[in-house]
């Protein structure tokens, strides 16, 4: 058995191991257990978004912790980001959200937040990880037939305390003027976006805003941000902000109907805050995935970038290590320290908002300071996880690719942490290179452990 937690927490097929009852149930106890350990008064706060089986996951959850006498709190449907702040608001334990983020419907995951509002670390994962595998559990202070207190009637607090929170962060823009395209992906931030800015002042164009899990993400969202390009053109909506699953990313699109990227995010905010003596030592972290238009960009403003692998708790964890206070991915996963501790849709597009503001400019124009390298993503569904040495010419190809790039370019193969496939991403400055080599790799990986 490998590790059950990935990039983004535990993620799989609902109804496939490790997301089936008696795995969830024996997750719950092993959480019920190392919360009850030292303080029997410790909380645990559980959200969701709106997927069908959201809410199963949710049940078996509190049916292994309540063997404990903790206090268990449920959020409902709660945006990712809004967790992470109720969490430090309320002085929780241990926080738990059930989403698959961008994913579709048939899948889900459990992703754990610290009482710092902070993704757990590798060695809690790991504690939790020994104990699910057959750990001892009975020492704890378990009580049969379960004495934890459940609290389910702060849902609507938690909500109105979010929307007040991110409101406050941003209380001198005043929105009035601005028209916005929201896709809220049938998922989190349903009724809760559109809220936010309307309240604030702008005009607001919903779609997708009914939280209908089983359509959550599909053809719409982070993932599809064309699907809302039509949206903006024909209502002369001044952005679309195109939210996923569980609302910690954003993607948006200007007025002109044009897709911009966490990599467009960060460099608009970098350069903006690096203006204002607002960006942390003039450095901002991205992952490896980031184009090197990026560095480009944010290289006028003698802004300096530190990579890390994917993932936006690799990113926050070298935000912290090195005091920084903006960081995020191309995927729109973008994080504010001065606002949230984790990445959020809705604060990231309050951000944006404020520069177009006071920058009086539209979104076209403030993309501009960032010109892409050519750039091609694949993902290639696979079978199992097998070591890249043991696919016949794959990294002998990757090094020969690598060597043709040299330093106009840069190329990246990976297995994705959250699911069964492998990314391939090349980049450099002649579109037809990087489309041959991106294919040629995706062919090698096929043919051998190729769905």
């Amino acid at each position: 058995m490998g590790r059950l937690f990935g990039t983004d927490g535990i993620r799989a097929k609902y109804g496939e191991y490790p997301l089936v009852k008696d795995f969830i149930i024996n997750l719950g106890e092993s959480i019920g257990y190392l919360l009850s350990k030292e303080d029997s008064n410790s909380n645990l706060l559980i959200a969701r978004d709106t997927r069908p089986s959201s809410k199963d996951i949710e049940t078996f959850l509190i049916q292994g912790a309540s063997k404990y006498p903790i206090h268990i709190y449920l959020a409902d449907v709660l945006p990712t980001a809004a967790l992470s702040y109720v969490i430090r608001r309320y002085n929780m334990d241990l926080g738990a959200m059930i989403s698959a983020s961008h994913n579709l419907s048939q899948d889900n995951g459990i992703k754990f937040f610290s009482s710092k509002g902070f993704k757990i670390s590798d060695d809690f994962e790991k504690e939790i990880e020994d104990l699910v595998m057959g750990g001892d559990k009975k020492k704890g202070k378990e009580s049969i037939g379960g004495k934890a207190k459940i609290i389910d009637n702060k849902k609507d607090e938690f909500v109105k305390e979010y929307i007040r929170f991110t409101q406050e962060r941003f209380k001198d823009i005043n929105l009035s003027g601005i028209k916005i395209v929201i896709d809220a992906a049938y998922g989190a931030v349903c009724n809760i976006a559109d809220r936010i800015f309307s309240e604030l002042g702008a005009e607001v164009i919903a779609q997708n805003n009914r939280p209908e899990g089983k359509k959550i993400n599909l053809n719409c969202g982070s993932q599809h941000p064309e699907s809302i390009r039509h949206l903006v053109l024909d209502n002369r909506a001044h952005i679309g902000l195109s939210f996923d699953g569980d609302g910690d990313r954003v993607i948006l699109t200007d007025e002109r109907g044009n897709v911009l990227d966490g990599d467009y995010i960060m460099a608009i905010s970098g350069l903006y805050l690096s203006r204002k003596r607002r960006l942390n030592k003039n450095t901002l972290v991205a992952t490896v995935m980031s184009n090197m238009g990026l560095d480009e960009a944010l290289g006028k403003g003698d802004i300096k970038i530190l990579r890390t692998q994917v993932g936006d708790k690799y990113v926050v964890e070298k935000m912290v290590e090195e005091g920084l206070n903006v960081g995020g991915e191309q995927s729109g996963h973008i994080v504010f320290f001065d606002h949230n501790l984790t990445g959020d849709g809705i604060i990231t597009s309050l951000q944006i908002l404020e520069i177009m503001k006071e920058e009086d400019s539209y979104l076209s124009q403030l993309s501009k300071c960032m010109e892409k390298f050519p750039q091609l993503l694949l993902n290639v569904k696979v079978r199992q996880r097998k070591s890249f040495s043991d696919i016949p010419y794959l990294d002998k190809t990757i090094d020969e690719f690598e060597n043709r790039l040299n330093n106009h370019g840069r190329l990246i193969v990976r297995y994705s942490g959250t699911e069964p496939v492998i990314r391939i991403m090349v980049e450099g400055k002649d579109p037809d290179t990087i489309k041959k080599m991106a294919y040629r790799l995706a062919e090698i990986i096929r043919k051998d452990i190729g769905v």
